[in-house]
């Protein structure tokens, strides 16, 4: 008994650190780290059917954890995070935000710009994936999330991008800024001139890494809408990026190292596969997260989402408030078709026709982004004054969709097969081009 109330007092002690505990170093970007529940107590299985991230890769939750995740999850996202932005890559358009045009710290998702700056100089071919880096002091004595590089080691340029994508190594992104610009003080403006040429008004970069400088008090910056440009930016330019921000985690056996790459939805909400996640005192715990959602036959086309969440007080709120704003998106949202090319509109009456119905079809389908349950007025305009013969595939019309008054898309309306005129000798030349017709079809 005595020993079950050790436990219990032990466990009372370590839930206020959560599942995922968090590093209160103010000097160090603690980004993402996320580590289980001490398990205390041996009744804390990982058997409770959700996944969650771990210091250990993804696993079941144990019970304090589901506990705390289903308490959090009756919460909405204005009590989860300080602003968040749900937005669609293909389009630009913003779906859902809140503050998103606060100027907030960036901590780690900084390394955003770092990298962008980085891809232009290998495009340009000042640098290579292959060229061999040699880390010096400063890189080796960086605080915070790290690949854990020593003085002396040498690594490639690719093996530097992928530890700053996957673990936020400060070592990896320094090392690579060094090797782009000599100094890091000339790789920061850098930074600066492609948030200018960017539009990003609000972005101020002070180092690569996304560290709070305390000698300046100082530290990256932009608003939440400013992240979403960046994000589609460097999508746009180099989707290559995606390749690194996927990967599970790195293992360097040589030097006995392991880490999990620090997004906390990725292998969880299954269309994940970026971006990047970011922590200090004064950004609280981010994410810049990414995914795609892919087309069903005709019915819907492949859609990207970028989801932003920032400002969450810790790991289990910036969880739930990801995954909910991603899942909920891809649940929601989707490129959807517009009409049906396949099913006739309806049939028209056309003068001289050896048909009193013709079945008429919209040429061609569109895809607009549309919430699931949403509706479309449409306009269907008949050409006036038809007469037969006309020929398949001609337009006869047009057929318009309109959101909220506003115009979606439109088509073109059109018979799919040919329209004959009325007469005995028409009809005997309809019979003979539908036999060659069907001729044509069987072979």
């Amino acid at each position: 008994m005595k020993k079950l109330l050790i436990y219990l007092f032990a466990l009372t002690l370590l839930l206020p650190n959560f599942i995922f505990a968090e590093e209160e170093n103010s000097d160090a970007n603690a980004d993402n780290k996320v580590e289980q529940v001490l398990e205390v107590d041996p009744n804390l299985v990982r058997d409770k059917g959700i996944l969650v991230p771990t210091d250990k890769g993804i696993q079941q939750a144990n019970q304090v954890e589901l506990n705390k995740i289903n308490e959090l999850s009756k919460l909405p996202l204005e009590s989860l995070t300080k602003s968040y932005l749900l937005g669609d890559y293909k389009s630009g358009k913003i779906l859902e935000g809140y503050n998103i045009d606060e100027v907030r710290a960036m901590a780690s998702t900084s390394k955003l710009v770092s990298i962008f700056v980085v891809f232009d100089k290998i495009k340009d071919g000042t640098i290579k994936l292959e060229d061999e880096v040699t880390i010096d002091h400063e890189v080796a004595s960086l605080t915070g999330s790290s690949y854990k590089l020593k003085e002396g080691d040498k690594t490639t340029v690719r093996n530097l991008i992928e530890a700053a994508m996957v673990v936020s190594g400060n070592d990896a992104i320094t090392a690579l800024a060094k090797h782009v610009a000599g100094t890091t003080d000339n790789f920061v403006k850098m930074m600066n001139d492609k948030c200018a040429d960017l539009g990003l008004k609000n972005a101020h970069m002070v180092n690569p890494t996304g560290l709070t400088n305390y000698e300046i008090e100082d530290y990256n910056k932009m608003t939440t809408r400013e992240m979403f440009v960046l994000a589609s930016e460097l999508l746009k330019f180099y989707p290559e990026i995606l390749e690194y921000t996927k990967i599970e985690k790195i293992e360097d056996p040589a030097r006995n190292y392991i880490d999990y790459n620090t997004n906390p939805i990725l292998g969880i909400v299954p269309e994940i596969d970026g971006l990047k996640t970011g922590y200090t005192n004064a950004s609280g715990r981010c994410v810049i997260a990414t995914g795609e959602k892919k087309a069903v036959d005709e019915k819907t086309k492949d859609m990207r989402l970028i989801g932003i969440t920032m400002g969450s007080r810790g790991n289990f709120e910036r969880f739930v408030a990801s995954k909910r704003l991603m899942q909920d998106g891809f649940e929601n949202y989707s490129y959807r078709a517009i009409g049906n090319t396949n099913e006739p509109l309806r049939t028209i009456e056309i003068k001289n026709s050896q048909d009193d119905e013709i079945p008429i079809y919209q040429k061609e389908l569109g895809y607009a982004l549309l919430e699931n349950d949403e509706k479309l007025k449409e306009i269907v305009e008949i050409d006036e004054n038809l007469v037969a013969p006309i020929e398949a595939g001609t337009s006869i019309g047009k057929i318009s969709y309109y959101k909220n008054d506003n115009l979606i898309y439109s088509s073109d309306i059109i018979v799919k097969d040919k329209v004959f005129e009325k007469g005995i000798i028409n009809k005997f030349k309809r019979v003979f081009e539908e036999i060659f017709i069907n001729i044509e079809k069987a072979a």
